[in-house]
C-alpha cells in the first residue's frame, strides 16, 4: 500500500541521507502528527518532560485526544499544506497490520483510567507509533488562525503554554503594527518541531527548517515566526542560510517566570531544565 503523504520532489537543493525523505503533511497523517508532537512534547523536551515528570503518560495521551479537532481545522497543519515531515522509506514495522497500510498509530488503545499508566509509558506510547514519520515541522498562515474555539480546547490541554505566549506579546520590540500580515500568504508561525526518539543527531531537523525556510519563500511569504523550546532548534533558526536573517526577540525565563495561582505567586516552570525559550523572526529576504 503506497504510504500516507505527499513526497516533496523540489527540496531547493536541500539533501539528507538516502534512507529518508521530505514529505508534505496531508489530511491523512493528522493522528499521526497529533500524537508524535505530544510524544516530543512530553518526553523529548528539555522544559516540558522536567515540568510534567512523573504524569508524561496520561498527559500526552489526553492532549492528544482533546486536540483531535484542532488538527482536523482546514487551516491547520494537516490541511493547510504548510507543514512538512521527514520519512524514513526503511522503517520496521512492529506490527504487520501497520506495515499492510503503511503505518498505524495505536493511541487510541490505552485506557486513561489504568492507574499504572506511567508505568514503561514512554516506551509503550513510542512502540505505538508505528509509522514512518519521524521528524515534523508544522506551520499556518499567521492571518488564518483557524476557529478560536479549537486554539481555546488546544490551550486548555496545554494551558502552561499561554502564559509564553502572553509572555511574548508583552515583551515584543517591535513596533505594533511593523510587522503582522495584513492578508494571507505574508507570515508564517510555526507551530511544532520534533524528531522521533532514536533519529536525533542525524541532522535532520535542520534540514527540514532549511527546506520550510526555501519552501516559504518559494511561496512568497516574507517571514517565519517560531517559538524555539531547544538550543540545537534555537541555534539553526538564528543562522538561516543567506540572504535570509533572523532576530531573537525575546527569551522567556523558565527558571524565574512568576505567576499568580490561588492568590500564590508561583513558579511553574523552575523544573525545567532549560533557563530560556526563544521567540525568533526570520526574515525571507531575497
Amino acid at each position: 500500500m503506497m504510504a500516507p503523504g505527499a513526497p516533496i520532489r523540489d527540496t531547493h537543493g536541500v539533501e539528507l541521507p538516502p534512507r529518508y525523505e521530505i514529505r508534505q503533511v496531508t489530511p491523512d497523517l493528522a493522528g499521526w502528527i497529533s500524537a508524535l508532537s505530544y510524544f516530543s512534547h512530553f518526553f523529548e523536551s528539555q522544559i516540558w518532560s522536567a515540568v510534567y515528570e512523573g504524569r508524561q503518560t496520561i498527559e500526552a495521551l489526553k492532549a492528544h485526544h482533546a486536540c483531535k479537532p484542532f488538527y482536523e481545522l482546514p487551516e491547520m497543519a494537516a490541511k493547510n499544506g504548510l507543514s512538512y515531515c521527514i520519512w524514513d522509506k526503511e522503517f520496521v514495522f512492529k506490527r504487520p497490520e501497520s506495515a499492510a497500510q503503511g503505518g498505524a498509530c495505536y493511541w487510541d488503545d490505552f485506557d486513561l483510567s489504568n492507574t499504572d499508566i506511567e508505568v514503561g509509558g514512554r516506551q509503550n506510547l513510542l512502540d505505538a507509533l508505528d509509522f514512518p514519520l519521524v521528524g515534523f515541522g508544522l506551520s499556518f498562515d499567521k492571518f488564518l488562525p483557524g476557529d478560536q474555539k479549537e486554539w481555546e480546547a488546544a490551550n486548555k490541554a496545554l494551558p502552561l503554554n499561554v502564559p509564553m505566549g502572553k509572555y511574548f506579546e508583552t515583551h515584543d520590540p517591535r513596533p505594533k503594527g511593523s510587522w503582522e500580515p495584513t492578508g494571507a500568504g505574508q507570515v508564517i508561525e510555526r507551530v511544532g518541531t520534533g524528531t522521533r526518539s532514536g533519529y536525533h543527531g542525524q541532522g535532520l531537523m535542520k534540514a527540514l527548517a532549511r527546506f520550510i525556510m526555501l519552501e516559504m519563500k518559494s511561496k512568497g511569504y516574507r517571514a517565519i515566526q517560531i517559538t524555539c523550546g531547544a538550543p540545537q532548534l534555537h541555534h539553526v533558526w538564528s543562522n538561516p542560510p543567506k540572504p535570509f536573517r533572523s532576530s531573537t526577540l525575546g527569551a522567556f525565563p523558565t527558571w524565574i517566570f512568576e505567576m499568580e495561582e490561588d492568590g500564590k505567586k508561583i513558579r511553574p516552570y523552575e523544573k525545567s531544565n532549560l533557563g530560556n525559550l526563544y521567540l525568533v523572526w526570520t526574515e525571507l529576504l531575497g
